[in-house]
Parts: C-alpha cells; sequence; structure tokens
C-alpha cells in the first residue's frame, strides 16, 4: 500500500495538468479591482435589507450566486452551498445578518500581506411563519405571516432573550469536553494537509475544516404571537430525595395561580436486604398536602407559555455561528480543482447530552380559549442540556418567584384537569407509582375552601 501511496504524492508534485482550475483572492496590488469588489457587497447588503420579509427568496439567491461568481468571491466556492436555493427570503436575510455577509466579506480580506484568516459560514436555518408550514402545523394558529411585522412584535425582546441561552449553551459547550474534541479535529486538519504537494496544502486543510460539523442545537427564524388567554398547566415531580408531587394551573388573561401539592422525603431501607430500596408506606405516611391560590407576573407566564410552545420546534444544523480559523503559516491561498480531486478528511462532528438523579419531567399543557386543541409537552426539571427546556426551566422559577398568595381573580380549572397527565416519575422513586397521588391533587382542588372575603373556588 506504501508504493501506491508514494507514486500518487510524486504525481501530485508534478506539473500541474491542464484541467487544473486555480482561485486566488484578490490581490493587495489590485486596489481597484478591490473596491469594485467592495462596492459589490455592499450593493447586495443594502438590496437585501431593502426586500420585504416575505419576498421572493429566489430573487435574493441569484443576487447572492451572482457576486460569489466575481472575481474578488470566486474562492466562495470552497463552500458547497451556503443556503439553498428555495430557502425563505426571510431565512436568507437572517443568515446574512447572522454570519453570512462576514463570511462573503472574509474574502476581501485573504489576498493581503501578514496572518489570514477564514471564515465558516452558519448553516440557513429553517424558517417559521404562517407560509411556510402545512395548515395542520401544531402552531398553525398562533403563527404570523412574513408580511404582518407587527403580529409578533411582542415577543421581540422574549426572542432575544430565548436566543440568548442557546449562545450561552454553545459558549458551555466550548468550554468543556467539546473544546477538547475541537482542538483535535483542528490539528488533525493541519496534519492531514502537511504530507500534500503546497499548491495542495489551502485546500486539503480548508476542506477539511470546512467538514468539521458540530451540530448545535438552534430555534428556526419564527414569527410567532404572544398567548395572551388560557390555562397554562405544569404537573409532575419536582425534587429527589425531598420532592412535591404538584398540580399548577395558571391563567394568562389575569395571572390567577392555583397550586395544589403533596410533598413528602424519600425514605430508604437500611438493612442489609432492601438497602437503599425506597420504603414506600413511611413516605406515603410522611406527605403533607397543600392547596394554595393567588397570582403571579402575567408578563412572565406568558413569555413562559411562548418558549414552551416553540421548546418542540428546535432544529439541529451543522454549524449555528460563524466561525474563523486561521490559516496555517506558508500556505498559498489558493483554492484548487480538477476532475479527479483530491482525497482529504472529511471533518469531524458530534453533540453532547447529559442527565443527573436529581432530574425529573414536567407536563406541560397550554389550554386556549374558546376551546382550541391544547397543546401539550414535556420538560426536564430543574436543569436540561436541552436549551430550550433549560431557558424554560429558568423562566418557571423566575415566574413561580413572583407568585403572591391570596384570593384567585379566575376560579381553579378543574374540569381541564381531567384532560392534563403527569409525566412519568421512576420507579426506583415510586415502585407503585404516583397516580393515586395525582387524583388526590385535583381532589383537593375541587374541596379547597376560600378564606374569608375571597368568593372563588376551587369548583
Amino acid at each position: 500500500m506504501l508504493l501506491p501511496l508514494l507514486t500518487l504524492g510524486v504525481f501530485l508534485s508534478a506539473k500541474p495538468p491542464a484541467d487544473e482550475k486555480v482561485f486566488t483572492p484578490c490581490p493587495a496590488s489590485a486596489p481597484e479591482e478591490w473596491t469594485a469588489a467592495r462596492e459589490r457587497l455592499l450593493a447586495l447588503d443594502a438590496r437585501l435589507e431593502a426586500l420585504p420579509d416575505d419576498g421572493d427568496g429566489k430573487l435574493g439567491v441569484s443576487a447572492l450566486r451572482e457576486l460569489l461568481m466575481s472575481r474578488c468571491f470566486e474562492m466562495s466556492r470552497e463552500e458547497p452551498e451556503p443556503v439553498p436555493e428555495d430557502v425563505p427570503l426571510l431565512g436568507l436575510k437572517t443568515w446574512w445578518k447572522e454570519g453570512g455577509r462576514s463570511w462573503v466579506e472574509s474574502y476581501l480580506e485573504l489576498g493581503k500581506p501578514g496572518t489570514r484568516t477564514v471564515v465558516l459560514p452558519p448553516e440557513a436555518r429553517d424558517v417559521l411563519t404562517l407560509e411556510t408550514v402545512k395548515p395542520d402545523h401544531r402552531l398553525a394558529g398562533m403563527l404570523c405571516s412574513s408580511k404582518d411585522a407587527a403580529c409578533a412584535k411582542e415577543t421581540e425582546a422574549w426572542s432575544g432573550r430565548m436566543e440568548a441561552s442557546f449562545l450561552r449553551e454553545l459558549e458551555r459547550k466550548a468550554d468543556k469536553a467539546e473544546a477538547k474534541l475541537e482542538a483535535e479535529a483542528r490539528k488533525a486538519c493541519v496534519n492531514d494537509a502537511k504530507p500534500r504537494p503546497k499548491r495542495w496544502r489551502y485546500t486539503a486543510w480548508r476542506s477539511c475544516e470546512g467538514g468539521t460539523k458540530s451540530f448545535e442545537k438552534v430555534l428556526p427564524v419564527v414569527r410567532l404571537r404572544a398567548p395572551t388567554e388560557g390555562w397554562l398547566v405544569l404537573r409532575g415531580r419536582r425534587g429527589h430525595y425531598s420532592f412535591c408531587d404538584e398540580v399548577r394551573a395558571y391563567h394568562l388573561e389575569t395571572g390567577a395561580a392555583w397550586v395544589s401539592q403533596s410533598c413528602s422525603r424519600l425514605s430508604l431501607y437500611e438493612d442489609a436486604e432492601r438497602i437503599g430500596r425506597v420504603d414506600v408506606e413511611t413516605t406515603q405516611a410522611n406527605r403533607r398536602p397543600q392547596v394554595t391560590a393567588g397570582a403571579l407576573s402575567r408578563e412572565l407566564l406568558r413569555e413562559l407559555t411562548w418558549v414552551l410552545l416553540l421548546g418542540e420546534e428546535g432544529i439541529s444544523v451543522e454549524r449555528a455561528r460563524p466561525v474563523t480559523r486561521t490559516v496555517p503559516a506558508g500556505y498559498a491561498i489558493e483554492w484548487r480543482e480538477r476532475p479527479s480531486g483530491i482525497t482529504t478528511m472529511a471533518g469531524m462532528g458530534g453533540g453532547s447530552m447529559w442527565f443527573h438523579s436529581g432530574q425529573t419531567h414536567l407536563s406541560w399543557t397550554w389550554f386556549p380559549p374558546a376551546k382550541g386543541e391544547p397543546l401539550t409537552g414535556e420538560v426536564t426539571w430543574p436543569e436540561s442540556a436541552d436549551p430550550a427546556e433549560n431557558h424554560a426551566d429558568e423562566l418557571i422559577v423566575a415566574l413561580e418567584e413572583t407568585f403572591k398568595p391570596g384570593c384567585p381573580s379566575s376560579p381553579a380549572p378543574v374540569d381541564l384537569l381531567d384532560f392534563t397527565r403527569p409525566a412519568g416519575v421512576s420507579a426506583v422513586d415510586a415502585p407503585e407509582g404516583v397516580d393515586q397521588e395525582q387524583d388526590e391533587l385535583l381532589t383537593a382542588l375541587r374541596d379547597w375552601k376560600p378564606p374569608p372575603g375571597c368568593s372563588a373556588t376551587g369548583k
């Protein structure tokens, strides 16, 4: 096997064949050419900004590809199809602002002397608007048209906070084991390029870097109106050794809050035969049920509901944001192609998840007004490796810190609660399940007696 590899190396080191194509950046010695390219970039930037969000995406993609085929940007062919041809214009404009423009602009810097860097562009995200989903989509009734910029105006701050939570997760990954894997992948790309003929080293290195994927979770580009009515119901167990089985009902219109909970602490056997197993009888005997009513922040409640509705819409992309890489010293900046190609590493990719024994699951149900179809899901509590779930957990904590006990402004939605179910509890912690306890939580709500001067009831 060694001989054929050596022969291939000699062949590639020889005079370039006639069918070998070479693409290079604009040299610093051609300022007029560079200036003209810069003006074309600025013109495209202005054109994309001026196009309406509901416009024809193909017009934008066509203008982008026309620019990329021009002299100073033709090295962009090293990144195959950065955006699909059928991307909605709103998705293209978002991609451009979030890293596409930085990627294109980077080709104007590659021809300058000194340390050179390349930018790997982000992947274009899916778009979630009324026009991009089927009529039976679970969120169709809440989605805004891309023509209606005011529809989701109220949720812009919520979207920003949710995007920030995803960014924090990316930064957390960069600080941990993923950073080691990335460093190994980058080193492997350099090592793969070293034995190549000099003229092919940049191509081999850039191909390898481009093949390195992180498969990060992001939200689609979304236009979802704020939920302002109905009930949000959270059910399940919070806590591990000390825990509460709960039903919580929150009214989005008034902020009314009802909490029915049964709290206890796991009692464990200590004899040699059953050590570590749950003493169900003692655990049940230690339960302390209670019902509390009052009010909490409507604004935070509506934001939490919006986040929960979007949580299941998260998507995995190969690269969520632009990545900058320094070109190894001594590499000639030239992208080469020929029909026979050149073998390079395909890069590396991966993702991560984590969990611990203190996590449980909470089920949630949003009952929209006018007997609309309820939407349901689950979140991992009290923290999660999923950035959408983790953001929801943080909002639950912030929301419930605003709770003030008192006379609720709306009666408990006991009829709706019959259509909800709690998330399962580990058979290790609850060997006999918690169905009976969950039924008792609903009964306690129905039997709740208001304090003097309060007319609200649980019935």
